[in-house]
């Protein structure tokens, strides 16, 4: 399969700030990964009586070390929370970044 990986990503993780203003986080950028997107299928469900919209997508990107499900993809002014990494066949060529965002 081929990929295309032509647009950029940004992977970041919130760090509690320490120090003089302790209790604010900030914004650390692990990585700006040029990927591939792939949208899935939209749910919309009830929570406690409201309605919100869960937009599932899949960033496919080179392999790297340090990716995991603590972290945060900023895609097209979006933020989505990352629900799971997958190394794509164990082989170390690509990582499949699942994610979602709740509007």
């Amino acid at each position: 399969m081929a990929y295309h990986f032509n647009t950029r990503i940004e992977i970041f993780e919130k760090q509690e700030s320490w120090g003089p203003e302790a209790g604010f986080s900030t914004n650390v950028t692990i990585a700006r990964p040029w990927a591939d997107i792939k949208t899935m299928k939209g749910t919309e469900y009830e929570i406690w009586q409201l309605t919100a919209n869960e937009a599932p997508i899949r960033f496919i990107i080179r392999y790297r070390k340090g990716i995991n499900a603590n972290q945060y993809v900023k895609y097209n002014g979006k933020t989505y929370n990352i629900k799971s990494v997958a190394n794509d066949n164990g082989k170390n060529q690509t990582l499949t970044i699942f994610a979602s965002t709740v509007e």
